[in-house]
């Protein structure tokens, strides 16, 4: 077994995915999301469980219901790729997909940071708000461990932001407070409170995805 990093990666409002559509309009945390593809005609199916008690629009057919959980399903053409194409396209296969408050948190296994970089490269070219949220190393013989950041790469304001942030549960599954919130808490301007966030979650990107030299 050889070593190699899980992610996590959160597509914000992807305006494709009635997945993501169907948790912003019903206010429902969508935990399973099954794909299926359909060689004969060329399309893809894919199916997502919602609580039968969730009120709002849902893009996609109810295909079952035992009255606590819904099943609904939508098709697509395969030649539109979606985000989970998106990723394993890139080449790692697609773990696990959530959805949560318009939001898509897509999570996969790659051979190395640089591997990730190139996804969330290839998200970005198509989607606007794409975020790391996790990223860890496995080791077959230690197990998974946390990738370690210098801090010291942060303004003071943009450590601030950060840190209050995820004192208000901003990087938490479902989130604790939203960009207004957190700006609010802060005093500040939302565009501002996004710009810091943006600049600090840049530093560390690079620093987490950047390959060592060997």
């Amino acid at each position: 077994m050889t070593s190699g990093v899980r992610a996590q990666v959160e597509v914000a409002s992807p305006d494709d995915c009635p997945v993501a559509g169907a948790s912003s309009t019903t206010g429902t945390r969508i935990d399973r999301v099954d794909r299926a593809s359909a060689d004969v005609d060329g399309t893809v199916g894919e199916e997502f469980v919602v609580s039968a008690t969730a009120n709002g629009e849902i893009d996609a057919n109810e295909i079952t219901s035992d009255g606590s959980r819904s099943v609904y399903r939508f098709d697509r053409e395969r030649e539109d790729a979606c985000a989970c194409d998106i990723v394993e396209t890139a080449g790692p296969p697609v773990a696990d997909v959530r959805a949560n408050d318009g939001s898509l948190f897509i999570t996969f296994r790659a051979e190395d940071v640089a591997n990730v970089r190139t996804v969330i490269e290839r998200l970005r070219d198509r989607y606007d708000g794409v975020r790391l949220q996790t990223l860890s190393k496995f080791d077959p013989t230690e197990g998974e461990d946390i990738v370690p950041v210098d801090r010291g790469q942060l303004t003071d304001k943009q450590r601030e932001v950060l840190e209050r942030a995820h004192d208000l549960g901003y990087f938490d599954y479902p989130k604790g407070a939203n960009a207004g919130e957190v700006a609010d808490d802060l005093d500040i301007a939302r565009s501002t409170f996004s710009e810091h966030l943006s600049a600090a979650q840049s530093k560390l990107l690079n620093a987490v995805l950047e390959t060592p030299t060997r």
